[in-house]
């Protein structure tokens, strides 16, 4: 932020203001002995906004200033509007699980599904058919498996749990944070961010702590980093999570280091580094665009 000049009169500086928020500049005036001082929050509209001043006071009467207050009216309502819709869609953990919608999102819930059904064969049924072992990356220790064509081993340990509370934990958070992505971006979207980042952060486990582990956090950890960055850098687009959730998921992200040996603590680090990644290029692409 920038101060551009100062105006001297009040009622001038505020005219003038208008005619900036019109333009889409976001500005403020800040008054001191000399009038009041004119302040550019983006530096990159700085030498127009200046350019613009020299013409204000060179005629402050004109009729584009004076017309400007209507204009400027109709960017605030605008912009509260976009604000309110952004709210909308910011995930509350505390709230949304009992919200509920009738439009389902198919990824969301299709992974869900999935991840009971492997549930139910593994833990439940006793897996006589050794599902697992088809399941986990590696058997071997090495990427001996996956370089034959069973190319599925990078995505399926992420639908395996190995408990109810695992399991419940997991997908209470994947249904949270995951669904308003879906809403938003679509599901196609929603199932390549999910594949990407399933296969990141379990190939990043499995070079750190080897082919033993299971469980949808990693991926979880990916959503939550890629609506985190957007809702900092990217409001606009009416994706985010709220200060509660933030210091929810940070607060058990740290838990689990402190548990090494037993948490899957290079996938939950992989998927939380790709998920932040994909939201800063998803914001800077969006800030190019519309330049």
């Amino acid at each position: 932020m920038r101060q551009i000049g100062t105006i001297p009169r009040r009622d001038h500086a505020e005219r003038f203001q208008d005619f900036l928020i019109a333009r889409g500049v976001k500005c403020s005036l800040d008054d001191d002995e000399q009038g009041s001082a004119v302040w550019v929050h983006d530096d990159d509209h700085v030498p127009a906004a200046k350019a613009d001043l020299a013409a204000f006071l060179a005629d402050p009467d004109h009729e584009q200033y004076r017309a400007a207050r209507a204009q400027a009216d109709a960017v605030i309502r605008e912009a509260v509007a976009k604000r309110k819709a952004a709210r909308q869609n910011t995930v509350q953990m505390s709230r949304k699980w009992s919200q509920g919608d009738s439009q389902q999102g198919a990824v969301t819930l299709g992974i869900m599904i999935l991840c009971i059904f492997t549930f139910y064969v593994i833990n439940v049924m006793g897996d006589e058919r050794n599902l697992q072992s088809r399941l986990f990356i590696s058997t071997d220790d090495t990427w001996r498996e996956i370089q034959e064509g069973e190319w599925w081993r990078l995505f399926t340990p992420a639908i395996m749990h190995g408990g109810l509370f695992h399991i419940f934990f997991n997908l209470l958070s994947w249904w949270q944070l995951a669904y308003p992505i879906e809403q938003r971006k679509g599901s196609l979207k929603l199932c390549l961010m999910t594949l990407v980042i399933a296969a990141f952060s379990n190939a990043l486990q499995f070079w750190g702590a080897g082919p033993r582990f299971l469980g949808l956090s990693g991926v979880v950890f990916g959503v939550f980093g890629y609506l985190w960055v957007k809702g900092k850098l990217d409001p606009d687009d009416g994706l985010g999570v709220s200060a509660r959730t933030t210091q929810s998921i940070l607060v058990w992200f740290v838990v689990c280091l402190l548990m090494p040996g037993l948490i899957a603590n290079y996938a939950h680090a992989g998927g939380l580094i790709f998920g932040v990644t994909i939201g800063a290029l998803s914001a800077a692409w969006r800030s190019l665009r519309r330049r």
